[in-house]
């Protein structure tokens, strides 16, 4: 361990490799987050309806995309989809390359994934909902959707933040198979440096530490959510 050597830090190419890998992790895990939670929430109202087509819909949507790798379904969306037409043509190379980019495939395919692992938090928060206050709100005349927005949605918020916490830490992480499609991302970009460097130690020793400060900082963003929104009996 005497023998590490972390000069390649200073160097300024490096240096903007890792700043650029950060902010496309960053807003990867973001965009990704935010559409998964959109797609949990859409998922888990269509859950309410009660209506069995959609139920299975849902179900099937789940399976799918909670079972299957992120990985293979970042390939699928950048290698599939162009070898099935879905390309444009460069106008700089005359080139065709695909029509959705290395970024958004991952996003897509990571909003899906993420999105199916939300829809199981939510409906484990939707189901502690106590059924008198169901009841009670409906004899005040809520509708179907005032009762999901104004009774569900706040109390079921609370008690699925826990679990919500771990889908959110997952995607994060999850965001590092994007350089397999060529995202330059953080693990991208440390490709990159120990390839040039070949101090794929003190690279990877460097990365893991990043990691742990960034999905560090995202629980700690979560805690105090969740601190500021708790009340006795919910998310206390």
């Amino acid at each position: 361990m005497s023998g590490l050597d972390f000069s390649w830090l200073l160097d300024p190419t490096y240096q903007q490799w890792l700043i650029q890998g950060v902010l496309q992790t960053l807003e990867l895990a973001a965009l990704s987050s935010l559409f998964a939670i959109l797609i949990g929430l859409l998922g888990v109202y269509g859950l309410t309806l009660r209506c069995a087509w959609l139920d299975a819909s849902i179900e099937l949507f789940v399976e799918v995309f909670r079972n299957t790798p992120p990985l293979l379904q970042m390939l699928f969306f950048y290698f599939t989809l162009t070898q099935i037409g879905l390309t444009s043509l460069d106008p700089v190379t005359g080139l065709e390359v695909p029509l959705i980019s290395a970024f958004m495939s991952a996003a897509v395919s990571l909003s899906l994934f993420g999105g199916a692992l939300c829809i199981e938090a939510f409906r484990s928060g939707f189901d502690a909902v106590p059924k008198a206050t169901l009841e009670a709100a409906r004899s005040l005349g809520y509708s179907r959707w005032g009762l999901f927005r104004h009774v569900q949605v706040p109390i079921a918020a609370r008690i699925c933040l826990p679990p919500l916490t771990n889908v959110l830490t997952n995607l994060f992480k999850t965001t590092s198979q994007a350089s397999v499609i060529t995202v330059p991302e953080l693990m991208y970009a440390a490709g990159q440096i120990y390839n040039d460097t070949f101090r794929t130690l003190e690279v990877m020793l460097f990365i893991l530490v990043v990691y742990v400060v960034l999905v560090s900082l995202v629980v700690w963003a979560i805690s105090l959510l969740q601190r500021a929104l708790s009340y006795p009996g919910y998310g206390a």
